[in-house]
């Protein structure tokens, strides 16, 4: 249960846990450190618990949005995100799933913000840069 600071908070559903644990590899090979829930969170902690203390923490956050849409606890994550992201000024990044063409119409504050999109694989190279240039600020070359 580690309390370093992290670059990025990776907010999912549980049902696209595959994808974005493709993306957590990819984020770590370029140098970055991302959380997720898998690798932070210890058997027999509750959950909210931890990713409350983790929240303080992060640089940044994705939230992701597959075809099954946001999950219930990506929901409560979004929410202490977004009052994070405007106390603290970092990014709240939305990433589109392969399967997803656009923000979904109840998530309508998240129209605001610049997203990312993978269209056809996890692994599009421009999908990530973009990725990391949110993460980060600085456009990779």
């Amino acid at each position: 249960m580690s309390t370093d600071n992290f670059d990025v908070f990776l907010a999912h559903n549980s049902l696209d846990k595959p994808q974005v644990e493709v993306i957590n590899q990819e984020l770590k090979q370029r140098g970055l450190k991302p959380w997720l829930d898998k690798e932070q969170i210890p058997p027999g902690r509750w959950f909210q618990d931890v990713i409350q203390k983790a929240i303080p923490n992060v640089k940044s956050a994705a939230i992701f949005i597959g075809v099954k849409g946001l999950g219930k606890w990506q929901v409560v994550e979004l929410r202490s995100f977004i009052s994070r992201c405007v106390e603290a000024d970092i990014p709240v990044i939305p990433v589109l799933l392969p399967g997803v063409d656009n923000i979904p119409e109840n998530l309508l504050f998240l129209k605001e913000l610049h997203w990312v999109r993978f269209s056809k694989q996890i692994d599009e190279v421009d999908a990530l840069n973009n990725l990391i240039w949110g993460i980060t600020g600085e456009k990779p070359q």
